[in-house]
């Protein structure tokens, strides 16, 4: 699904990952972006805290923010690093800003459906919002979406363990 973003993402445009864990996906990502001379505001907004981490070791979630810093490190320069809960962050930006965000925060149902009403309308018209671990094993991010861009008409497709959808330029959309 990535590299569908990638290719369709807009030069300079603004990406917004949630939930960077340990940093591989905006490492791969940036340096992607960079390659095809795409790369404008890359923002990383995690706690580092692995809240919802429990079946990973201990080390590992103790130490996320730092593994994360030495993954990304040949890219850091690049990303922007919010430090917070990932609906909380979207304060921080301007609606009809962003031209790509991915959701990978938090699973449950309440913390994806937090995500999808904070970023739907930091959303610009016609970009890409998608997100990961749209499989049965996380339910709550599968009801989640259904739930959200249900009732909007909005068509959700799915690329592997992601899904992806695009915002309309209608006005039924908002939210």
């Amino acid at each position: 699904m990535l590299d569908i973003v990638l290719e369709q993402f807009p030069a300079g445009g603004t990406w917004v990952e949630l939930g960077s864990w340990t940093g591989r996906s905006a490492a791969y990502c940036v340096v992607e972006l960079i390659n095809r001379d795409k790369l404008g505001p890359f923002y990383c907004v995690d706690s580092w805290k692995g809240e919802e981490a429990i079946a990973y070791d201990t080390d590992t979630v103790q130490d996320l923010e730092n593994i994360f810093r030495q993954n990304v490190k040949p890219v850091l320069g690049h990303i922007t690093m919010l430090t917070m809960m990932s609906w909380h962050a979207a304060a921080d930006f301007k609606d009809n800003s962003v031209d790509f965000c991915y959701v990978d925060a938090g699973h449950s149902y309440e913390s994806v459906t937090n995500d999808l009403e904070a970023w739907w309308p930091k959303m610009r018209l016609g970009s890409l919002f998608g997100g990961d671990d749209y499989t049965k094993g996380y339910p709550g991010v599968q009801q989640a979406v259904w739930d959200f861009f249900g009732p909007l008409n909005i068509k959700v497709c799915r690329s592997g363990r992601c899904w992806l959808v695009t915002k309309p330029f209608d006005n039924n959309s908002s939210i």
